[in-house]
């Protein structure tokens, strides 16, 4: 049985890599691939983090693989107007900045405004937000993408690079 529905599931894998490719082979245009994330979440007790991230991301709008790479490159940038601006220690493999004083939404605005990203919206998080309860919540624009992130107290969760939301924002003002 196992190894039947591993056959499915390689068969059904290698059709979604197939199409697009076969669609641009014929069409003569190059494929536009899109890229999926997996998304692991740990919980607090009686904050239901989890979910409202899974609602937001299916709410957004997908990134191409190349619109990724551009926020990516964003969230360089990012990163290093938080150690630059406000001091802090971020480690790339770890997603997550270690703030030697806790920065307050006015401080986090400014450094991502130093930085270049205009309109960040940076403020405390509310009931449906991507964000546990209790934090600091940002978003800015990434090219054709965003990068929302969070911080409480002196630690900040890596931004994540998302599509839009349907009214084209990163996140509600």
């Amino acid at each position: 049985m196992w190894l039947a529905l591993c056959v499915v599931l390689l068969a059904a894998g290698g059709g979604a890599l197939a199409v697009p490719l076969v669609r641009a082979a014929t069409s003569g245009e190059p494929a536009v691939t899109q890229s999926r994330q997996l998304l692991a979440c740990v919980e607090r007790p009686g904050d239901t983090y989890c979910q409202r991230l899974a609602d937001d991301r299916a709410a957004r709008g997908p990134l191409s693989n190349i619109d990724r790479d551009t926020a990516i490159r964003f969230a360089q940038r990012l990163r290093a107007a938080f150690e630059d601006e406000l001091g802090a220690q971020c480690r790339t493999e770890l997603e997550s900045c270690v703030f030697a004083v806790p920065p307050t939404a006015e401080t986090l605005r400014a450094a991502l405004i130093e930085a270049g990203f205009t309109g960040p919206v940076v403020r405390p998080t509310r009931l449906y937000d991507p964000a546990p309860f209790g934090t600091i919540v940002y978003g800015v624009r990434a090219g054709a993408g965003c990068l929302v992130g969070w911080v409480e107290g002196g630690v900040g969760a890596g931004p994540q690079a998302t599509g839009r939301r349907s009214d084209g924002t990163c996140l509600s003002a």
